[in-house]
Parts: structure tokens; sequence; C-alpha cells
């Protein structure tokens, strides 16, 4: 069976299995091709935003499975934006109990809940390292220093140290500010 490698048929089964060698068999291409005519509308219409992207961008192509999934994770993503969102309608709207925006508000409530956690727990870690490197030295061309000058006892602590060893500790002015 002689088939045009340039049909519709043929470039759609290219782009669906994102494969550019074809079959050499028609019994494989045949169940191929009808499987892929039962699942072209739900996988076009899950994996819209990548199809949009490598329309764009055309140096990078995804797999079926890449599509669907990188898709799928764009639609999530929007949904909760969208649920998060749906604060503004309080000012609008009242809600009516077990209405889709009523679900939505919850959901709403917690994507903001896991995204002020997450920025919480993030600010505590920057403040936790923060605090970890606050008596870290860095010289002139931002290495750190190792091993930083050992800090010297307060006036009192010196004072008192003095006391109990019955000596009286030299001192050493220096210009520095």
């Amino acid at each position: 069976m002689k088939l045009n490698i340039n049909s519709n048929t043929a470039q759609l089964y290219r782009w669906f299995y994102s494969t550019s060698v074809m079959p050499e068999s028609l019994c494989p291409y045949f169940w191929k091709l009808a499987l892929m005519w039962v699942f072209i509308i739900p996988y076009a219409i899950l994996s819209l935003p990548i199809i949009i992207m490598e329309r764009l961008d055309r140096s990078e192509t995804h797999s079926t499975g890449e599509r669907l999934v990188l898709g799928s994770v764009i639609y999530v993503i929007l949904s909760i934006l969208i649920c998060m969102l749906s604060w503004i309608g309080l000012f609008f709207i009242e809600p009516v109990g077990d209405s889709l925006f009523m679900h939505a508000l919850v959901a709403g409530a917690v994507g903001w809940g896991f995204l002020i956690i997450t920025a919480l727990h993030e600010l505590y870690k920057v403040s936790l390292e923060k605090w970890y490197n606050r008596g870290v030295k860095y010289d002139e061309d931002g290495y750190r220093i190792w091993n930083p000058e050992p800090k010297q006892d307060s006036i009192i602590v010196s004072f008192v140290k003095a006391s109990y060893n019955k000596y009286c500790p030299r001192i050493d002015w220096n210009n520095n500010k």
C-alpha cells in the first residue's frame, strides 16, 4: 500500500506521537491512527497551552506525555489562581450556600493559606540563614574570611578577670573607627 508521507493524517500522526519515524507496517499504523482519532479532541484541549507555546517557540517540541502533563499543570495553576482571585468577588456578590462560587471561595482560601504558609516558611529560612551568618566577615573581593579575629572581651569582663587574677591589663589604643 502506498501512502503519502506529507498527507494531513501522516502529519497529524507525527505531531500526536512526537516522532519523525513512520511505521513500516499498516497494522500498527492503523491502530495507532484509530486511537489518535479517538483521543485527539481531549488531548488537544488538555495540551492547548503547550501547543501554543510550541507554535510560538519553534525550537522546542515535547512528547505526547509531556504535553499532557504540562498542560494539566498549567490548567491546575490557572484554576487555583482563579479561585484565589474569587475573593475579590466578595466585594460585589453575596455568596449563596453550596454554589460554585462558594466552592471557589473555599478552594481560594486553601490556596491563599498554602501560599501564606509557604511564604512564612521561606521567610523563616532566610532569617535563619541571616542569623547564622551574622558574624561572618568578608574581604574586599567578597570571599569569606574563615579565621576572623577573635572577639575581644568587654571592658567589664576584662576588669573582672584582671581583678580575680590580681593584675592590671595594659590598654593599646588604635586609631580605627
